[in-house]
């Protein structure tokens, strides 16, 4: 799902943009009328309608690229999930096998030989230890077996080391598969903060931009309506949650959040 930290500068963005955009020709009306007195031989009053349309333009776009890195990341996360299952899957099946040949060589050998034949320690349940732990099985079970305890029992172990090394050989590609992904989210993780911070700082600019214009045009109210949050990066105050008494203080809401996507995937 998508970001809270994204969706809530989405928000804030979008107002800004929008008091930008519906106010630039009256805003723009009432400095001229306010500084044209004061234009001197050969000056022109400079086009603030335009001025205004092209800033809210210019944080409407950092809006759209961090929305759509949060999108791409989004995406990216969700397919993690077939890897994942598909190791999770393999690597049960394979922890069985392992498990089911551990009682059959206590029964053959005893327990005393189990460590001569790879079985040094319990069988482990992470896939990436437990590949290896297959590994370290295949080798020693290629090697000279010991004497069975029952005389005339023979034994041959090409067709479970063929059992676990198909498996085994399936659970390294999972691994693989998941790995790879799993570096593809950390790029596009990377692209999605720096599109945050790239946003972030524009929409200072622009906010605070906006309000000095409007503030100039007297309209206190459309200043205050996008005026920076000083406890919410990229949103305005008026988004901001104010904080309740006892609640974190200023700067730890933000902090508290990022810590909400990142424990979240996003």
């Amino acid at each position: 799902m998508p970001s809270q930290r994204v969706t809530d500068r989405q928000k804030s963005a979008s107002s800004v943009v929008a008091a930008g955009e519906t106010h630039a020709d009256r805003i723009a009306t009432e400095i001229e009328a306010l500084l044209s007195p004061y234009l001197r031989k050969g000056e022109q009053m400079p086009n603030i309608a335009l001025l205004t349309q092209l800033v809210a333009r210019a944080l409407a776009d950092a809006r759209d690229r961090m929305v759509t890195a949060d999108e791409i990341l989004v995406g990216e996360l969700a397919e993690d999930g077939a890897p994942r299952e598909g190791r999770d899957e393999v690597a049960h099946e394979l922890h069985d096998e392992l498990n089911d040949l551990r009682d059959w060589l206590t029964g053959l050998y005893g327990h005393a030989a189990l460590k001569h034949l790879g079985f040094t320690e319990a069988t482990p349940r992470d896939p990436v230890q437990l590949e290896r732990f297959a590994g370290e099985v295949t080798r020693a079970l290629s090697k000279e077996l010991p004497r069975p305890r029952r005389k005339g029992v023979r034994w041959d172990a090409d067709d479970a080391v063929l059992r676990i090394e198909r498996l085994r050989d399936a659970l390294l590609s999972h691994l693989k598969d998941v790995a790879r992904e799993a570096r593809e989210a950390k790029a596009t993780r990377m692209a999605k903060s720096t599109a945050i911070a790239l946003y972030d700082e524009r929409f200072g600019r622009v906010a605070t931009f906006l309000g000095g214009v409007f503030r100039l045009a007297g309209h206190t109210d459309l200043a205050n309506q996008v005026r920076p949050s000083s406890r919410r990066s990229g949103q305005t105050e008026v988004d901001a949650t104010p904080p309740e008494p006892g609640s974190a203080a200023p700067g730890e809401l933000e902090r508290s959040t990022l810590a909400d996507d990142q424990r979240s995937g996003g």
